[in-house]
């Protein structure tokens, strides 16, 4: 495996990537669509679907049940917290995970951001994106 990734650094790659990145200027504003998905995925079936997991045999301790969102509702389904405390627990360890991914992202310096706050609209910012894509040079 070493050797074959000294093999591919050395190979230039084919394509230059275009990085677009989506930024909340006002944090407020991403926090509350991270509540609004997580209401949404229960609205759509998340507990059944956790549910239907833990009876084809799922274990507790699975990779996939530690994700956020299942190892949470897990706790609720089995009685260790309440549905509301694992709905906030969702939506808190969401809310940091978002925040380790823009600290991960903001170190690439190729990425163009939109922010989301000033480009609300569906088209405002498709429409910016688009711009920017015009104007790549890689």
């Amino acid at each position: 495996m070493t050797e074959h990734d000294r093999q591919t650094r050395l190979t230039p790659p084919k394509y230059s990537a275009a990085w677009l990145g989506l930024w909340y200027s006002d944090r407020s504003v991403l926090y509350d669509r991270i509540g609004l998905r997580v209401d949404r995925m229960l609205q759509m079936g998340l507990l059944e679907e956790i549910r239907q997991l833990v009876e084809a045999g799922v274990p507790e301790s699975s990779t996939a049940m530690a994700a956020i969102g299942y190892k949470e509702f897990l706790a609720a389904l089995s009685g260790r917290q309440s549905m509301e405390e694992a709905a906030e627990a969702v939506k808190q360890g969401t809310r940091r995970y978002a925040k380790r991914q823009m600290t991960w992202f903001r170190r690439n310096e190729a990425v163009f951001w939109l922010d989301r706050c000033v480009l609300s609209d569906e088209n405002d910012l498709f429409s910016a994106a688009r711009r920017h894509l015009a104007e790549f040079d890689g």
